[in-house]
């Protein structure tokens, strides 16, 4: 153990220490002081910091000298401390004498870091707590990657918005959940009026331009736990879980008259702006799936051109 703790090789075992660390602390403390590839400490009962690893001195910056004696809790970002999470973690380990978790964590520069943790209590035979060790490692990279990855399958690049397949994923878990729940549901299709004129007239910049802003007026005027996302060119859907027709209705006229006081300024420096054709469904008791309601929105929104645009049509049986 000791050659490859000082030069850092190897793979860290646990499991292969606790007997060692269950006897004497101090000494496991010192065997594992050179290993460089894990962050390994020791707290005491108190959740002091009694020992400190060079692998924890590479993940956080913080020397040894740094650290003793501090408490657990110092390991962890502000919001973390504010939330309780240091001693909902003591209290879960001291609990259970094993806790798992990716854990928010800071670096002595200020960044914040995306720990694996893994916390034990150890327990003298009497079964009184000798000290806690945790074993952790730095997942920033590997989270940053993954977030990458999601985001670019789940969201539409240019305007931001949760893509089609994502929207209609999410969209249809909401429609089966409020059908176990008999809660209402509502879906509107926006489709931006006559967008070929703004693309033929001002260039495909400036219909950009268009979609970015009026993907933002969509998010402003909807709810958290609304579902926004771009199903189509310049079409935008929303889902509205937990309202029905007439406080859906609502909002949509509040976003198309907001909509309808903004204005951009083309490449070339002309001013304009943009109306939109709104087509509201709701979830009615027959209503069999996701597909059925958006055909019932789309021929909402079919009426609302037909009728002259820049309106809110609902659609009725």
């Amino acid at each position: 153990m000791s050659e490859r703790s000082d030069s850092g090789a190897g793979e860290f075992e646990f499991n292969q220490h606790e007997a060692l660390l269950g006897s004497n602390p101090q000494l496991y403390a010192q065997m594992v002081r050179g290993v460089s590839n894990y962050g390994i400490y020791l707290l005491d009962r108190a959740g002091i910091i009694r020992s400190w690893n060079l692998g924890a001195s590479a993940i956080t910056g913080f020397t040894e000298d740094e650290v003793l004696g501090l408490p657990f809790e110092v390991l962890f970002t502000d919001a973390a401390r504010f939330d309780g999470l240091p001693e909902r973690t003591l209290q879960f380990a001291r609990g259970n004498r094993h806790h798992k978790d990716e854990q928010p964590r800071r670096r002595k520069n200020g960044q914040d870091l995306v720990a694996l943790c893994t916390l034990d209590a150890m327990r003298e035979d009497g079964g009184e707590l000798q000290v806690f060790v945790e074993v952790f490692t730095d997942i920033t990279e590997q989270k940053q990657r993954e977030a990458g990855l999601y985001q670019r399958a789940t969201r539409d690049a240019l305007t931001g918005l949760i893509n089609r397949g994502h929207f209609t994923e999410m969209a249809s878990m909401e429609l089966e959940r409020a059908r176990r729940f008999s809660e209402p549901l509502s879906l509107a299709l926006l489709d931006i009026d006559h967008f070929k004129l703004v693309n033929d007239s001002h260039g495909h910049e400036a219909g950009d331009l268009a979609l970015v802003m009026f993907a933002r007026v969509c998010q402003d005027y909807s709810r958290k736990i609304d579902y926004v996302g771009r199903v189509g060119g310049e079409e935008i859907a929303i889902l509205l879980p937990r309202a029905n027709k007439e406080p859906a209705y609502e909002m949509l006229q509040q976003l198309r008259l907001g909509l309808m006081e903004q204005r951009l300024t083309a490449p070339g420096g002309a001013m304009f702006g943009i109306t939109v054709s709104v087509g509201l469904a709701t979830l009615r008791s027959h209503t069999r799936d996701l597909r059925e309601l958006m055909r019932n929105a789309d021929a909402a929104l079919y009426k609302a051109k037909r009728e002259g645009r820049n309106r809110v049509e609902a659609w009725f049986e």
